[in-house]
């Protein structure tokens, strides 16, 4: 966003204020419902009332009116989106931001440094980057110490806003559960020239398509990697958190024949949206439904989401699995449901849709689908390492049960 310099260091120092506990909330009556979605400019003019109402000093330093504004740089606001909250130092990871959680809409998102990436592993973690006719993108590559040339499992991690793959790394720990399954992982980078919080653009149309945009991208890295490092095509799984996991619900639906499943993360469905308002108010959960799948193969799924997530509404979980559920692969599926808690006792409902005949009603056979609720948890990554941004220590382990999940979808008379 080109702002006012004086405006944009005053939003910064009332973001800062906001990050040590001196929070200002959007009241009910501002939330950005449907019908201003529709109109950039209302969602522009809403922020600056908001601001003029709370931080009356910053707003009247703007130069532009709101109208002025949103007609002069709606193009270069799709770029800014900021889908995860910050995490307040004086806040347990994973707990729900309060009054708080609005103001990272308006407030520059800024995401804790990871300290560093995990070192409990003994693979090694280079650095790539890849190129095609679709643009660039660096990455991070963990490779296990047991690795000599034979046909591993890969994985494709997709970060969320304003992470990058050293942290997501660190938070998710998924090197450490690579290194015990022998799996190589990529962790592809977004550009700060391709979105300025480093989203994944899922909600641009030119970026949910097969041989488009960053699908493209992150299909020809995929692909890059199987052939440098000889992966085993039949287990080759994609997952992401946030952005990432709405990017990830893109990959699984434009690349069916390439991924063999998917795990999605506080992330939202394919299609949730075409535009910047459109996201706001998918994240919000106003989108009813997903956009019709492109192709009749349903690849597997694992939803995890937090039911008091402020940043992108649990509501989107639902209709990811509406959506796997619609499908042809699902028409023999039935739910199971358990309760239980993670090892630090946060409770959580896992269900599982397996074919309707007794002996798949068991967790010895593999279901093609399963979401996990996890209760009381905020915008975080389930299970994960509080080194790492945007983590829940508390919950259940959803990097551990995702590479379970996906290796359990080939079976050993495929291998």
């Amino acid at each position: 966003m080109n702002f006012n310099p004086d405006l944009l260091a005053r939003m910064r120092m009332a973001g800062k204020s906001w990050r040590n506990g001196k929070a200002f909330a959007i009241p009910a009556q501002g939330s950005l419902h449907t019908d201003q979605l529709q109109n950039l400019t209302a969602v522009t003019e809403l922020i600056q009332r908001t601001l003029n109402k709370h931080l009356p000093g910053l707003a009247k330093t703007a130069t532009h009116t709101g109208s002025d504004y949103a007609n002069q740089h709606d193009q270069k606001r799709e770029q800014t989106l900021h889908d995860i909250n910050p995490r307040p130092e004086n806040k347990r990871d994973g707990q729900p931001q309060a009054d708080a959680r609005h103001a990272a809409d308006v407030i520059d998102a800024q995401t804790p440094e990871a300290k560093k990436t995990d070192k409990s592993d003994t693979g090694r973690f280079i650095s790539g980057s890849y190129a095609n006719a679709h643009g660039k993108r660096t990455y991070k590559l963990y490779i296990p110490s047991g690795y000599t040339g034979q046909a591993l499992p890969l994985i494709v991690m997709l970060h969320g806003c304003t992470q990058g793959p050293d942290d997501f790394a660190t938070g998710t720990g998924m090197n450490l559960i690579a290194e015990q399954e022998q799996c190589i992982v990529v962790y592809p980078c977004q550009d700060q020239s391709a979105n300025s919080s480093k989203c994944w653009n899922w909600f641009k149309a030119m970026d949910q398509k097969r041989d488009q945009g960053e699908p493209a991208l992150i299909a020809g890295l995929t692909r890059k990697i199987m052939a440098d490092y000889h992966a085993d095509e039949r287990r080759v799984f994609i997952a992401g958190m946030s952005a990432g996991g709405a990017m990830a619900a893109i990959m699984a639906d434009a690349y069916p024949e390439l991924y063999a499943a998917v795990g999605i993360h506080s992330g939202l469905p394919f299609g949730a949206a075409n535009d910047l308002p459109s996201a706001l108010a998918a994240m919000r959960g106003a989108a009813s439904q997903s956009k019709k799948s492109s192709t009749d193969a349903a690849v597997p799924i694992i939803v995890f989401h937090g039911d008091q997530d402020h940043t992108v509404n649990s509501k989107n979980a639902d209709s990811i699995m509406e959506a796997y559920l619609g499908s042809n692969q699902s028409k023999n599926l039935t739910a199971r449901k358990e309760n239980g808690s993670g090892k630090l006792g946060r409770l959580y409902t896992r269900t599982r849709y397996a074919d309707n005949t007794a002996s798949h009603q068991t967790d010895n056979v593999p279901a093609p689908a399963e979401q996990w609720v996890i209760h009381g948890a905020g915008h975080a990554w389930s299970g994960g390492n509080s080194q790492g941004s945007f983590t829940d220590a508390a919950g259940p382990d959803a990097s551990r049960e995702m590479l379970r999940f996906f290796l359990s979808q080939v079976s050993t008379n495929q291998m």
